[in-house]
């Protein structure tokens, strides 16, 4: 009889952990409808443990909610694959609501249990990006270069090689960091090439290099059409000086004129295509080749102005039709 009972208790358990993966499962793959009703089959008093809890969370549209489900999972009984994931989703609240303090008490706790878990990469930049946060410059670099000492390619070191930057700037070392932007704008494939082309856009607009900050943008902008960001360096190209200070300076060179820089891409197609579009308003349409960080782009150049009241009127007419910004630059 008593074995009749153990075989029963374990035929339960393991029915109901079979379950709980399921709602694993089906969450991932976004079926969040079936989930929450497989999940509520599941949250029997009987079976409200801490994998339940977590899932509750991943189906918890409000934030602190969530937390507050994720942090009762840990101390319930949870599987350890799900604790670790749960360590990763805490520490990523926590460092957006800036609770530093929790945040460092879950990445001492991770490190101690998965030394080398599958989110350690993510973990150790989240302490990276604490130290600097809290002004610890030294610290911040010395954790950036042990990282780039254990990630050495792929997806992890590029991250690493952004960070490094990110600490580099925040050290004003702005020199040392253009260096390092410019090398991974080199790179094939990869997250650092939309962050370092946004940085580098941001840097030459600090500096008032209005073309070279438009030469950046479009780069990003053919490459990384949706990339984060986009909008804010308009913004901010808006505002940076133009006209009389731009026409005179461009004025006093013997045979300058200005055209509209239409764009800039890396794809001889793509630059012929732009062209086209351009060629119905009676200006001459150019394009030219442009190296940087040793990568040939086709800029697209639309008009010949003498006067640069005259290229500026034009640029508004093609941006009223194509609802783009351009931008008059001097040749």
């Amino acid at each position: 009889m008593f074995r009749l009972l153990l075989i029963i208790a374990s035929v339960v358990i393991l029915a109901g952990q079979a379950g709980a993966d399921g709602v694993y499962s089906l969450i991932q793959k976004g079926k969040l409808a079936e989930a929450a009703d497989s999940l509520s089959e599941l949250s029997t008093a009987s079976r409200r443990n801490g994998n339940i809890l977590f899932f509750q969370s991943l189906l918890e549209s409000d934030a602190i909610e969530a937390v507050r489900l994720m942090e009762a999972a840990l101390n319930a009984s949870v599987d350890a694959v799900y604790r670790e994931e749960i360590s990763y989703r805490l520490a990523q609240y926590y460092f957006g609501a800036r609770r530093y303090d929790r945040l460092n008490d879950i990445l001492s706790e991770y490190r101690a249990m998965w030394e080398d878990g599958k989110y350690a990469a993510e973990m150790a930049r989240l302490s990276i990006a604490v130290d600097q946060q809290a002004g610890a410059h030294e610290s911040a670099m010395r954790q950036v270069d042990r990282y780039l000492l254990k990630y050495t390619r792929g997806e992890e070191y590029q991250w690493g090689m952004i960070d490094k930057v990110r600490v580099m700037l925040s050290f004003k070392k702005k020199i040392g960091a253009t260096k390092l932007l410019r090398q991974l704008s080199r790179e094939k494939r990869g997250p650092a090439i939309p962050q370092s082309l946004y940085l580098l856009a941001s840097d030459v607009i600090e500096r008032k290099r209005t073309d070279d900050a438009v030469f950046y943008y479009n780069i990003l902008r053919e490459s990384y059409p949706l990339a984060v960001g986009l909008d804010a360096l308009v913004d901010r190209m808006a505002e940076m000086p133009s006209g009389d200070a731009e026409s005179s300076a461009a004025e006093e060179a013997t045979g300058t004129y200005y055209s509209v820089q239409v764009g800039v891409f890396s794809k001889k197609s793509n630059a012929n295509r732009q062209a086209k579009l351009f060629g119905d308003y009676g200006h001459k349409v150019e394009i030219k080749k442009r190296k940087i960080a040793d990568v040939t782009y086709r800029v697209v150049y639309v008009g010949k102005f003498r006067n640069f009241t005259e290229a500026v009127q034009f640029k508004k007419t093609l941006e009223a039709s194509h609802k783009e910004a351009f931008r008059v630059v001097a040749r």
